[in-house]
């Protein structure tokens, strides 16, 4: 969630997490479904009042 805040693209993501491109995808998706998050914008925002401004 933090580095979709950070508005990281899955691309990126995967490469820092040395993951696949799909199973990043696949991730957010199951995220924003659990979540009940409509998008990667509503999560950024959800991952911020989940932690504050400051960090955890």
């Amino acid at each position: 969630m933090a580095l979709i805040a950070d508005g990281k693209s899955n691309a990126t993501i995967a490469a820092e997490l040395n993951l696949s491109e799909h199973t990043v995808k696949r991730h957010v998706a199951n995220i924003l479904m659990k979540l009940d998050l409509p998008s990667r914008a509503a999560a950024a925002a959800f991952a911020v009042r989940q932690t504050g401004p400051d960090g955890p």
